[in-house]
């Protein structure tokens, strides 16, 4: 599941750390960078890589700037002073949630896993053939 972190109604990707065995030819090899999951769903939306987050800012949400003049405030500015918001405390506080997209080093890819499926058929002591064995021979 993706991991994501709203920062004033845009959605980044969170930072993840894992531990990927036997990547590279290693024992271990750790993995810190942008969530892949989160990643993968920016990727789909927008398989060019232009897009590097989700969402839009919520000064620019249509919702949100009526529900501000249905208050009688004239704009979100002053809407915003009125609640005590503090955007330099919103930055501190995501600073180290957050990750940057393009400042990581992508993990090499591991060799794909053998799915078995289908059964094995075993002869003199060795494998036959392995997986689906294919449509039944015309009769």
């Amino acid at each position: 599941m993706a991991s994501w972190i709203s920062v004033n109604g845009e959605w980044i990707p969170a930072k993840e750390h894992a531990v990927l065995p036997h990547l590279s030819g290693t024992d271990k090899e750790i993995y810190d960078g942008p969530d892949r999951a989160a990643l993968l769903q920016l990727w789909e939306d927008d398989p060019t890589g232009k897009t590097v987050k989700m969402g839009k800012h919520f000064k620019q949400d249509p919702d949100f700037l009526a529900m501000v003049r249905g208050l009688g405030f004239l704009n979100a500015d002053e809407y915003l002073k009125a609640v005590g918001y503090d955007a330099e405390a919103v930055a501190e506080f995501t600073k180290d949630k957050i990750s940057e997209i393009n400042k990581h080093e992508l993990p090499k890819r591991v060799k794909a896993i053998k799915t078995m499926s289908g059964g094995v058929e075993h002869g003199t002591g060795k494998v036959i053939r392995e997986g689906g064995f294919g449509s039944a021979p015309d009769l």
